[in-house]
């Protein structure tokens, strides 16, 4: 077996937790995982496994009735993804073609319920049966055509107050039927063409969890149902006999026996549907062929026994033979009884269009009533089929038989096992059946002159039409097929339901409930269901009662299942097997009868981050999640069937892993700045030691007894030896990004592009010292790998594009560029690199575009062999086995397997691409259906009729309003003269609203005295002549202007606290303060409450120069509160603060202002000014602005630090290249940049390779 027959494709996603699995028709499995669809081909045969990757989560998933078609190329699915858009996908291709949006309006209404109730689902899915899809929300139906790529519409007849929609699906056997769980536990059966719910069946308390349809047919029924009462029987027998349970018979063993009893006895058993075997038992209650309580009936034998002849027609008529063929009915009698009945029974008005049934007309129909006997054993069968129509009381077609023996005209009957009918509606259809195939007079002389042949063939030829028409109701009667619907909701209640007849069929009760667990069910076969429960699956048996003519479900102990994780099932068309998703991330084909498994598929999630190969065993490999998980996968134990990965969970997603020097531990870093410690013989993890950053651990190595590790810029270690082990760093590495360690020194690669070389120090501690450092990159080194063929050898890759191959010399102590390849991406970022085991001159690269690119060193200048993807790629690895086959991963891929040798001549490999790239978008159907009116109830037509006269009233009202407007405007229209003789340049400009910093203007201060003069006056007028002077001095204020200071002093006195009182913002206050001589204290409280303002600064000088710069550096600081950090810095320059101005303008990233300020107020030498331009390039650094930054640093003679900066730049464009070769020519940094230690000897130009580049 090669590996490219031994090796999967792909390696499937874990299932997601809402279990949307379901089988192909031609045995496959589909189900969703996160964010993708999984595919996994029929067995047997090599595994192929498919990886669709859908972007976002799906939210219901259904396979074509047109998958596997003889004619159709394609298999398609759909899925309704999370965005609530139906999209058709083609798995021959693996990616969609086809779709709608018609329900991306509920998207509101689907966030909304995301948060507090995620189980509730907006829309629901689900192929009919003539390969169109049906969507269902709240309002709408959406019927979509896959062949024409259009939907339509129609209004939601299924009221969504009442019926909350839970789970659809669609009949396989009609293309208008489907059923609807809903969340109250109802099931309802639906009629697309009516528009209108055929059945709704109650039994179910909870919400409904599964649906399954299945067609079966009366032949089936018969062959099935005598296991399934053998395996009732065994079961009974199981019961009785509780000691012995395990050496119970099964179904198949009485199946046996009995097989083996009929051959003893040489004659076959009647089957079980035999209704006369079957009411035979002497144990029945009631037996329809005891005739001692039907005397005087109508149907009842005579007491008389006569011989059974051929061409006596006058015998028993009944829905069964008798046991005694001896019987003889009187049909003249039943006849005359009938129309009596009938008679009775007629209304004037009702039966105007009834048939008058007479005498002769029932006789003419019993003389034409011939058809071949009716047997239920293989003896009569034949009898009947080498014999001419001896006896029609054999027969139970087309005759009077099909009435039950009654006399009451008002009783049902049953007709062929059928369910019970009026007794007024079977006589009304076979008289009228009677009367259609009446012989007219003039051929009744016509057949008379006939010969006796012709006659004979006639008669022969009337009665065989007849029988093909009168007995077309017991013909489909005997024929009949039950479509059933079996349900299951969230308490595991199963129920069995017949949508044919609307029947309740059966029910099976649980005894604990499950509810919160997630529940299913399936049809395994005509007999058999499949429910799930508990992570479980259970087996019931479908018995059909011919006493009770119903069916019987009851639980199986014939097939076996000892899985108990087990989270998604479907079952396969292939007889007896099951398709299983576990929690234990792994798909199986399990057998039902042996429950064992045959297939097993082991799972890796999408965004592999980390991938770890043993030292000792190259084919074991562990590989670190991105769902908190750690994956081992063996590459030698593959097998076509057959894919184990073993799983252990961890607290955050993993992001590298490193194997101990022996092989068994493996150290791993979380996101989260965990470093944890896995025991790989008992699988679980036995350390974790918390680093002092929570954040990634993107560099991991275990090397001799020490674990290094590198998060957020910060070089750690552990130490194994000592028995405390704890989390310690080397502060002297700067911003390292990724490291690589051997014995002896230490390879750095920084945030800022450079490789640094560490020399071990020989002490017992471990410490390094700094030997020197070479510019490699623009941005940071991601990865650091050395050729496992080539012990000197390895490369250095980054966020740029350049991929540089250098050799370390131990004796020199220095290293050199061999070779330097060059991604031709224009944003290429390299995330790792992999050397190969057996070639020690081929590398891959993994790209952040989505590339995966193969090197050849020694081919440099040939263009790589390229694998396009439609993700970002993080790593991977050459197959142990085989170089031709590379086993890669990314965002949106788990874990793929590639061979190279697919390529074609321009060394491309197309892998992934985009699946939804290419999707055409269906368009809304032009001719809508026809929606019956039917469909409509009445309160929906009143609904209807009252909006529309709404609209037409309100477009009414709206048309007079324009009519209004347009005469206002005309009316408004004036001439030019009108509007010059109104034009005045003497007009006084409006009042605007003063700025916040000037006091607002008043017409006066003095606020009591003017009240007084306005609203007052003649009331103090009167107080002033009673001349009584105490009452003028308390009640009227402006008699104080008019007295002595002391009393105009009371008077400002008052004014001002009333003025303080009423909280007026404007000049009053200050005016009056001005006057009283206490403006300091006025100022002093203003500054205390931070209310200066320009006023109050220009009178300060008034009190004292200290007391202004007090008032100005208080308002600075009022300002800077406020935020106008300039109006501070003015008043800071102007009391002679320059120093704290300056640091408030820096500190408030006013770095030019702050800096001219500084070069014109400060000396030249002042260290502030170098601490201004220091964090004006943090600031630059900071947001980004590189191009900035590097010319500040040029003006101020920072040559290597303005070079630094453009080196920054993820995209190199030519003119920045340039500009940096300027920068090294003129501040002759070549030597400072490369060191003498990465200098070569003195052919290392001659090592230096040219450049390629990718297609």
């Amino acid at each position: 077996m090669t590996a490219t027959q031994k090796m999967y494709r792909n390696v499937p996603t874990p299932a997601m937790q809402i279990g949307l699995a379901v089988s192909t028709p031609d045995g496959g499995f589909l189900y969703a995982g996160n964010r993708c669809i999984n595919f996994i081909e029929k067995p047997p045969g090599p595994c192929q496994v498919k990886t669709m990757s859908t972007r976002i989560n799906v939210n219901a998933l259904d396979v074509s009735p047109m998958w596997g078609k003889p004619n159709e190329k394609t298999k398609p699915f759909a899925i309704l993804a999370e965005d609530l858009t139906v999209q058709v996908w083609d798995c021959e291709l693996g990616e969609a073609v086809s779709g709608h949006k018609a329900h991306q309006h509920q998207q509101e209404s689907a966030r909304n319920m995301r948060y507090h109730a995620n189980h509730v689902k907006i829309v629901l899915m689900g192929y009919l049966s003539n390969g169109n899809i049906l969507s269902v929300d709240a309002t709408d139906l959406v019927i979509y055509c896959v062949a024409s790529n259009t939907y339509c519409r129609r209004p939601n007849f299924i009221p969504p107050k009442n019926h909350t929609g839970n789970l659809l699906k669609c009949s396989p056997y009609s293309e208008h039927i489907f059923a609807l769980g809903t969340v109250m536990g109802n099931v309802l059966v639906c009629d697309l063409r009516k528009m209108s719910i055929l059945h709704k069946f109650v039994g179910h308390k909870a919400k409904i969890c599964g649906l399954a349809w299945r067609e079966i047919k009366q032949d089936q029924r018969e062959k099935d149902n005598k296991m399934g009462q053998l395996a009732l029987d065994a079961e009974q027998w199981r019961n009785r006999n509780g000691q012995n349970a395990d050496k119970a018979p099964s179904a198949k063993t009485l199946a046996a026996e009995e097989r083996s009893n009929k051959q003893k006895s040489g004659k076959a058993s009647p089957s079980l549907l035999v209704k006369a075997n079957a009411i035979e038992d002497a144990s029945e209650a009631f037996d329809i062929y005891n005739f001692d309580h039907l005397k005087d009936e109508f149907g009842a034998p005579s007491d008389k026994s006569l011989t059974k002849s051929s061409e006596d027609v006058n015998e028993f008529v009944g829905i069964e033979k008798p046991a005694d063929d001896k019987s003889k009915f009187d049909f003249m009698e039943a006849c005359k009884s009938m129309k009596d009945d009938l008679n009775a029974l007629k209304l004037s008005d009702a039966v105007s269009n009834e048939v008058e049934v007479t005498l002769q007309d029932c006789q003419e129909a019993k003389l034409t009533a011939g058809s071949p006997p009716r047997s239920d054993d293989e003896e009569e069968n034949d009898d009947s089929k080498s014999g001419t129509l001896k006896d029609v009381a054999d027969s139970s077609e087309g005759s009077m038989e099909v009435i039950q023996y009654s006399s009451s005209s008002d009783d049902a009957v049953i007709v062929d096992g059928d369910a019970a009918k009026p007794k007024r509606e079977v006589l009304h259809h076979i008289y009228h059946q009677a009367e259609v195939h009446e012989t007219p007079p003039e051929a009744v002389g016509q057949d008379q002159e006939q010969p006796p042949a012709t006659q004979t063939n006639a008669a022969q030829m009337t009665r065989q039409e007849s029988f093909d028409t009168l007995s077309s109701i017991s013909m489909a009667s005997a024929q009949h097929t039950d479509i059933l619907l079996v349900s299951i909701d969230a308490d595991d209640i199963i129920i069995v339901s017949n949508t044919s007849t609307g029947a309740f069929c059966g029910k099976s009760y649980c005894k604990y409930k499950g509810s919160g667990k997630m529940t299913n069910v399936q049809w395994l076969n005509d007999s058999t269901i499949v429910t799930m429960s508990h992570s479980q699956l259970f087996y019931w048996s479908l018995i059909y009662d011919e006493k009770l003519l119903r069916y019987k479900i009851a639980k199986s102990h014939d097939r076996m299942c000892y899985q108990r994780d087990i989270i998604a099932f479907s079952c396969s068309p292939i007889k007896g097997q099951i398709w299983i998703c576990m929690t234990t991330r792994t798909i199986a084909l399990m057998d039902s009868g042996n429950g064992l498994l045959t297939d097993t598929f082991g799972t890796v999630a999408f965004g592999v981050r980390a991938l770890a190969e043993c030292p000792e065993d190259m084919n074991k490999i562990a590989l670190g999640c991105s769902d908190r998980r750690i994956a081992f996968l063996d590459v030698f134990k593959l097998s076509t069937r057959s894919l184990v990965i073993d799983m252990i969970t961890t607290t955050s997603p993993i992001y590298s892993l490193a194997w101990s020097p022996n092989c068994l531990s493996l150290a791993f870093g979380t996101g989260d700045g965990v470093v944890g410690i896995i025991d790989v013989e008992r699988m679980r993890i036995k350390e974790l030691h918390r680093s002092p950053y929570k954040s990634e651990i993107y560099s991991l190595m275990w090397l001799n007894n020490y674990i290094y590790f590198v998060t957020n810029h910060l070089f750690c270690y552990i130490n194994m030896d000592k028995a405390r082990r704890e989390v310690q760093h080397l502060d002297y590495i700067n911003k390292p990004s990724f490291f690589n360690a051997r014995e002896g020194f230490l390879l750095v690669g920084t945030s800022d592009g450079f490789l640094e070389l560490y020399k071990r120090k020989d002490c017992p501690d471990l410490g390094y010292t700094f030997s020197g450092r070479s510019a490699l990159m623009s941005r940071y080194i991601t990865d650091i790998a050395w050729n496992p063929n080539e012990p000197q050898q390895f490369a250095v890759v980054g966020n740029d594009k350049p991929i540089y191959i250098m050799e370390y010399s131990e004796s020199e102590m220095n290293i050199k560029k061999l070779h330097t390849f060059t991604a031709s991406a224009p944003k290429a970022s390299v995330t790792s690199l992999k050397w190969s085991h057996r070639q020690s001159h081929v590398l891959a690269t993994f790209h952040i575009e989505g590339k995966v690119c193969l090197w050849s060193t020694k081919e440099p200048e040939k263009p790589p062999l390229t694998i396009s993807y439609h993700c970002p790629m993080w790593g991977g690895m050459f197959l142990p086995t085989s170089d031709n086959i590379i086993m890669c991963f990314g965002k949106s891929i788990s874990l793929e397997l590639v061979n190279i040798e697919e390529a074609n001549e321009t060394r491309v490999i197309q892998s992934k691409f985009d699946a939804l790239s290419k999707v055409k978008w269906a368009t809304k159907s032009i001719t809508q259906p026809i929606i019956p009116n039917a469909c409509l109830s009445a309160k929906e037509k009143k609904r209807q009729n009252r909006d529309k006269r709404k609209s037409e009233k309100m477009a009414a009202e709206k048309e007079i309003k324009e009519h209004q407007h347009e005469v206002k405007e005309i009316a408004k229209e004036t001439h030019v003269e009108d509007m010059i003789t109104k034009l005045s340049l003497d007009s006084k400009p409006t009042y605007e609203q003063p700025p916040q910093s000037v006091l607002g203007n008043s017409r006066t201060c003095l606020y009591l005295v003017q009240k007084e003069i306005n609203r007052d006056a003649l009331e103090k007028l009167a107080i002033v002549l009673t001349e009584d002077s105490s009452k003028i001095d308390k009640s009227v204020f402006i008699s104080k202007l008019f007295s002595t200071k002391v009393v105009a002093k009371d008077l400002l006195a008052s004014e001002l606290t009333n003025l303080k009182q009423t909280n007026k913002k404007d000049i009053g206050p200050l005016c009056l303060a001005v006057s009283t001589f206490k403006l300091r204290e006025e100022l002093e409280q203003h500054m205390a409450n931070q209310t200066l303002n320009e006023w109050h600064l220009s009178l300060a000088p008034s009190v004292s120069f200290m007391f202004w710069q007090d008032c100005c550096r208080s308002y600075a600081k009022q300002m800077e509160n406020m935020g106008y950090i300039l109006h501070a810095a003015t008043y800071l320059f102007g009391i002679g603060l320059q120093k704290e101005a300056v640091d408030l303008l820096v500190e408030q990233e006013y770095y030019k202002e702050a800096l001219l300020h500084a070069r014109i107020c400060l000396p030249a030498t002042d260290p502030i000014i170098k601490t201004i331009i220091n964090k004006w390039l943090e600031n630059l650094e900071k947001y980004g602005n590189y191009a900035a930054a590097a010319l500040i640093c040029i003006l101020d003679n920072e040559m290597l630090r303005g070079y630094t900066y453009l080196r920054k730049y993820h995209k190199c464009t030519p003119e920045i290249s340039r500009l940096m070769e300027d920068i090294k020519r003129i501040g002759q940094l070549n030597g400072v940049l490369d060191g003498c230690l990465f200098a070569g000897g003195p052919n290392s130009n001659a090592s230096e390779t040219v450049e390629s580049t990718e297609n």
